[in-house]
């Protein structure tokens, strides 16, 4: 099992773990929609008779260049 707040690689994106469930705990054909809502998720993986809720981290933008002394 995945452990909340690791960090995975998916398609080309850093995700955070939100939330774990297992899959027999979960109500057949839950709405993932609201899942996402609940757990403040915008991406929901499988593995293992595990669900993950996860976030999409963002690239890192730079604001203003500062230069350090």
């Amino acid at each position: 099992m995945l452990q909340v707040g690791h960090y995975i690689d998916f398609n080309g994106s850093k995700l955070v773990i939100k939330r774990a469930f297992k899959i027999e705990q979960l109500k057949p054909n839950f709405d993932t929609n609201v899942m996402k809502q609940w757990t403040n998720s915008d991406t929901l993986l499988k593995k293992d008779n595990w669900l993950y809720c996860c976030e999409t981290l963002q690239e890192a933008i730079i604001i203003s260049e500062e230069t350090l002394g």
